[in-house]
């Protein structure tokens, strides 16, 4: 969205001010006036800011084509000479079973994956039924919403149980309010 003119009538009068120099410590909002002069100029700018986004944007998405079309052809050719070095790797391999090829620039050889284990969903409870419940692991973790509910917690942040105990190994710390600005 481009700035209409009242828009960049409020950000070339914050260019004129002194607000964002040297007197940035003296400045303040004294009055209506004043917040309301403040918030105008905030909207300027989230809204230059939108436009400098929305400008960068265009941008890298017209570089991001360039580079999927430049790196497009590239791939498909690294694909094509790596399985023409596998093919020959396989060929050597038919004389020498621990054949590899070695040059200057690249070494084409096999590695020893381990193989891949897949356990179905209810494999749980089938170690359960033939007795290897040793092999099986359990998280378990506190209930943080429902614990919140039954404790009390003390002006210092120590909590209490609902038996009156006293709860030394989980303690609050009170947040102070945050200031929320929302322009209109």
């Amino acid at each position: 969205m481009k700035m209409n003119a009242l828009e960049r009538y409020e950000l070339e009068d914050l260019e004129k001010s002194n607000v964002r120099t040297e007197e940035t410590q003296s400045w303040q909002v004294d009055s209506i006036e004043s917040a309301d002069w403040a918030f105008r100029k905030i909207l300027a700018l989230k809204k230059a800011n939108e436009e400098v986004k929305q400008f960068a944007d265009k941008e890298h998405e017209r570089l991001e084509d360039w580079e999927r079309k430049e790196t497009t052809s590239n791939h498909e050719s690294i694909e094509f000479f790596q399985h023409k070095l596998a093919e020959y790797l396989h060929v050597l391999r038919k004389t020498d079973k621990k054949a590899k090829v070695k040059t200057p620039h690249g070494v084409v050889s096999t590695r020893k994956q381990p193989d891949l284990w897949e356990y179905q969903t209810d494999a749980v409870d089938k170690l359960k039924k033939l007795g290897l419940a040793e092999l099986i692991e359990t998280k378990e973790s506190v209930k943080k919403q429902e614990f919140k509910k039954v404790v009390s917690v003390l002006p210092n942040g120590t909590v209490v149980s609902p038996d009156g105990e006293l709860i030394d190994f989980v303690k609050v710390t009170p947040q102070e309010e945050k200031i929320v600005i929302k322009e209109v």
